[in-house]
């Protein structure tokens, strides 16, 4: 930015001082021209400059020759000189018109924002999140219930989303919800510069990796600060870890880059393999440290129903009917048919533990395939890449998502035992403990043992997990798929 602003205030040095030198020039040419014509009125011999005699042709040849010469060679200096020097300049004059229109879009995306749109009267000031009074209705469009339903933070929409996806929201809008379309494709009023500035306009307002971590770390530590603290401690053995093997550097666009966690033994095994094998250390795939199964499922309910940045980091608002606005699992049969995502009892039969880690990490892409027969449609955010990463013309925020790996672990630990768990499936009976159980407490022979992540169970019974419930959690038991 300084170098900019240097090349930007030497250019314009340059060009108000050749200003200078052809205005000064211009005001001498004037003046003596004026005094010319001033001079004593006298015979036409005298005044009329075709009748005065002319410089001889030694003055002509010589002197007069000679001024007109060096006059001639001072402007090709002059040229030589200011055409390199623009010639330089150029480039830091051309990103200053980009950053200069980049200003001029983020401040009409500002105006769109909250004075257009008004996208502030939902989404809050600076995109921190808010409410939105939204009317219910059955299937016949009759009215009922009115509720407050939580707008989510925009200031973190391009840590999950891509800009196309986002656009695409802006566009189309979201049906069933009080998000309405906004660009003309969907039928809104905006054009597609207009969404073009909203969309420049968030991108000033994204929260900084270290800020978004800090707000869902807090967000944790309120509902249970052991739980957020044992959390942190895994993030830096694994951040320590990732320091000194190249894998994971920061340079990985696909979750297949990532050293994913393996059982310990497999990972002494590899690593005694590739010592063999004369690898280097950072040409080894190191274990990626965990919590221990019950504070994943513990930290995954916390994650999956986060109320933090008016719900904008959790799961439930969209795979959850009514935990939007603060009636989670209520079952409306004349209200509404599912949510916007699929349910998700069951997913540990559909997929396999690194591919649910993989589709939380990368989210979904239209038309591409994820799990084994499915195909997304751009509308399941990516948790922990970014998908912004290395994009041309947009910021350049970091290759990592808004969760950690470990964190989207814990998450799908939750997910893959939501029928285990009777907070979370309370129409069949209890399979796992939702409490956690005194130290002291004998094992109770009627539940079943717990369930290892991954959601295959192998006889742990000395494992039982601890899936309590934070302060207010929304149970997670869709009714249908959205």
């Amino acid at each position: 930015m300084t170098m900019l602003l240097a090349q930007q205030t030497t250019q314009r040095s340059i060009g108000l001082l050749v200003l200078v030198v052809v205005a000064l020039g211009g005001v001498a040419y004037l003046v003596i021209q004026a005094r010319k014509g001033r001079q004593e009125i006298g015979s036409e011999l005298e005044l009329a400059a075709n009748r005065k005699p002319y410089l001889d042709d030694d003055e002509l040849e010589t002197t007069k020759l000679d001024r007109s010469l060096m006059a001639a060679v001072g402007l090709l200096l002059l040229i030589a000189v200011a055409l390199p020097l623009y010639w330089l300049a150029e480039p830091g004059r051309q990103a200053g018109a980009v950053k200069s229109f980049d200003e001029k879009f983020v401040e009409a995306g500002l105006e769109i924002y909250e004075q257009g749109a008004q996208c502030v009267n939902c989404h809050a000031a600076e995109g921190v999140g808010g409410v939105a009074t939204f009317v219910i209705t059955d299937e016949q469009g009759e009215f009922v219930d009115q509720v407050q339903w939580n707008a989510p933070a925009l200031n973190t929409v391009l840590w999950r989303f891509s800009v196309d996806e986002v656009r695409y929201i802006l566009n189309y809008g979201r049906p069933g919800t009080p998000m309405a379309a906004w660009g003309l494709p969907g039928g809104g009023p905006l054009t597609e510069q207009q969404i073009d500035q909203v969309i420049d306009y968030l991108w000033s307002v994204q929260l900084k990796p270290e800020e978004m971590t800090k707000e869902i770390d807090d967000a944790v530590s309120q509902i249970d600060k052991g739980l957020a603290q044992r959390m942190m401690d895994v993030r830096q053995v694994n951040e320590d870890k990732a320091a000194a093997f190249s894998e994971f550097s920061g340079t990985q666009k696909t979750v297949a880059d990532l050293p994913l966690p393996v059982d310990p033994v497999q990972a002494k095994e590899a690593g005694a393999e590739a010592e063999d094998q004369g690898l280097a250390p950072d040409e080894r795939k190191f274990a990626m440290s965990r919590l221990d199964e019950a504070d994943e499922l513990q930290l995954g309910e916390i994650l999956f129903n986060l109320d933090a940045a008016s719900g904008a980091y959790n799961c439930a608002r969209c795979h959850v009917p009514g935990a939007a606005y603060g009636q989670g699992g209520e079952t409306f049969d004349d209200l509404q048919y599912g949510a916007m995502g699929p349910r998700l009892q069951g997913i540990e039969t559909r997929s396999t533990p690194n591919e649910h880690f993989e589709f939380i990490m990368s989210g979904s892409e239209d038309g591409v395939k994820y799990f084994s027969r499915s195909v997304g449609s751009g509308k399941m955010p990516g948790f922990g890449l970014n998908p912004n990463a290395d994009a041309e013309g947009v910021p350049q925020l970091g290759t990592l998502g808004m969760y950690d790996p470990s964190q989207v672990w814990s998450v799908v630990t939750y997910e893959r035992n939501l029928d285990r768990i009777p907070s979370a499936n309370p129409d069949n009976a209890p399979q796992a403990s939702s409490e956690a159980a005194p130290a002291d407490a004998a094992p109770d022979p009627t539940v079943n043992p717990a369930v290892p992540a991954g959601g295959d169970a192998q006889g742990q019974a000395d494992a039982a997990p601890t899936a309590a419930a934070p302060a207010g959690s929304v149970p997670t038991n869709p009714t249908e798929e959205g």
